[in-house]
């Protein structure tokens, strides 16, 4: 069933162009049950040719003694390996489409686990490794020996490509295995996972949830607080234009700019105590501690569901009245549905401190009650599994291996901010010119955490990555889209795919690599990247 090099030698030229090698059922059934490096295949399928996906096997594979992941093997094959990251604890295999369609074997691991409670972690110490790093190298090594044992020889390229939990496995592989791939996009990675949780999630959740909800701040109030933000900052950047380049020029004072109630509360007010918790918000636990959340992100009209992805999903969800209870029996209410949506910095910062922050796990433990802030306690054995905060990459520069790291200015998620700082600390270790030689980071403005929000949020990272890795050609600048409807489109106009008049993009935008900057040159429409160029400040 599998190739041999003969075979690879003779059709290589043809299998790029056109698909010279035909799957049958048996030749994907075949594959049930074999066993390479200590790996099972536990299922093979053949898949059809469909809805611009082309005909391949999806292979779901058992990493001894939890960890599985599929892998799909395409006909025709462009030589190359594309392993794609998960997101939040997700215990599930992530959609491969993009590579795909481009010809790509793909890969997707469960981290070891099934579905995205985040219980796994309870009393499972393998399985925490399993999470943080493990499932991910051995998914990585072992795609790559199914790959050579199919197509008779290894990949010429790997790329990892993630975001979110997908960029901190990105970055995890680059500092404990760079050996796995050439090339990583990562995006808004939570790679400071510990101060991420703490300083980020629980401290949002805890103003605005804590003391009984006296604080918070109900979905309702955020469109007077969005438009109050950007009737400050959005021309900061000399266009008025609906997007917010670089929310660190903006001086937004919550005590000054927003209205506060005088009489009966209502949406277009604020209380004393809502005014002093988004103060907190957006200054953050303290200098030096952890950045405060970026405006941007407050509110944002959709039409095609009741979340935005900005503070509406991150910070305050759907929620209504008291605080529940154990009388009230909504305390384990579905966090992804029902009712009530519980916002996802309350759901991170409570799971954090209940099933991976200590030794033994406290699942009783409440981020609202039992969380000190003036007495943090200490989560440094954690850390040391969970965080890829390393900046010495030397050898990752030295291997002629690329990183484009991308973020979200308009991300409440993940603060982006933290990636500037991650950046700026390979930079003062490596020197500016010999990191962007190997490692460039694109700041996103307008865009949520991963996708979505005001701003252009489509671009085609990879082929930047492909053109560095393969070409030696640094990506100067990306450019970003906006549609109406995705429907297929991709800025790299993958075989099928729909065209920008198709897609309905109504607006692109120029990405420079940090601390470059787009400008509107004065000339042309402001929703064209034609109208921008690249330049320092």
């Amino acid at each position: 069933m599998t190739r041999n090099s003969a075979v690879w030698a003779a059709t290589t030229l043809l299998a790029i162009g056109g698909n010279a090698w035909a799957l049958e059922p048996e030749d994907c059934a075949a594959f049930v049950g074999m066993e390479v490096s200590g790996m099972t295949v536990e299922t093979a399928e053949l898949v059809e040719a469909a809805d611009r996906l082309p005909q391949h096997c999806r292979l779901v594979v058992l990493v001894p003694e939890f960890v599985r992941f599929e892998l799909r093997l395409p006909e025709p094959w462009n030589g190359k390996f594309l392993m794609v990251g998960n997101g939040g604890y997700l215990g599930v295999f992530f959609d491969q489409s993009y590579g795909l369609t481009r010809g790509y074997a793909t890969a997707s691991t469960d981290t070891g686990h099934q579905g995205p409670d985040p219980r796994f972690a309870l009393n499972n110490p393998q399985g925490e490794i399993d999470f943080a790093y493990r499932a991910v190298h051995e998914t990585a090594v072992g795609a790559k020996d199914f790959i050579e044992q199919h197509y008779g020889r290894a990949p010429d390229y790997s790329y990892f490509r993630g975001c979110s939990t997908g960029g901190r496995q990105a970055l995890m592989e680059v500092q404990r295995f760079p050996e796995d791939f050439d090339g990583w996009s990562v995006g808004a990675p939570i790679f400071d996972y510990t101060e991420k949780q703490t300083y980020n999630a629980a401290w949002v959740a805890k103003l605005l949830f804590g003391n009984e909800r006296s604080a918070y701040v109900p979905r309702e109030k955020l469109k007077a607080l969005g438009e109050a933000v950007y009737a400050s900052c959005d021309a900061v950047d000399g266009l008025e234009d609906g997007l917010i380049d670089d929310p660190r020029q903006c001086e937004f004072d919550p005590r000054e700019q927003l209205r506060q109630c005088s009489g009966e509360d209502g949406a277009d007010c604020f209380t004393a105590a809502q005014i002093d918790a988004i103060e907190r918000i957006y200054q953050g636990p303290g200098e030096g501690v952890y950045p405060g959340a970026v405006v941007g992100a407050e509110w944002m009209d959709v039409t095609d569901g009741p979340l935005g992805g900005g503070w509406d999903t991150f910070f305050t969800g759907i929620m209504s009245g008291p605080r529940p209870t154990e009388a009230s029996g909504q305390v384990d209410n579905d966090p992804y549905g029902g009712d009530q949506f519980v916002p996802v910095q309350l759901r991170n910062g409570s799971s954090f401190f209940q099933y991976f922050a200590f030794d033994p796990d406290q699942p009783e433990f409440d981020i609202l009650t039992d969380l000190d802030f003036d007495a943090v306690p200490d989560v440094s054995a954690i850390a040391g599994l969970m965080n890829a905060t390393d900046t010495d990459l030397a050898d990752v520069r030295d291997s002629g291996k690329k990183i484009v790291m991308w973020h979200g200015w308009a991300d409440v998620g993940l603060n982006p901010l933290r990636s500037i700082e991650y950046y700026e600390d390979v930079e003062s270790r490596l020197g500016s010119d010999a990191t962007r030689d190997f490692f460039r980071l694109f700041m996103v403005p307008g865009m949520y955490h991963c996708q979505g929000g005001p701003g252009p949020d489509l671009f085609d990272d990879l082929t930047a990555l492909e053109n560095w890795v393969e070409q030696g050609e640094a990506p100067d600048a990306m450019i970003a889209y906006k549609t109406r409807e995705a429907n297929g489109f991709s800025p790299d106009r993958a075989p099928g795919g729909v065209s920008e008049a198709d897609a309905g993009v109504t607006r692109s935008r120029l990405l420079c690599p940090y601390p470059q900057v787009a400008r509107y040159t004065d000339s042309g429409s402001v929703d064209s990247a034609a109208s921008f160029q690249c330049m320092v400040e």
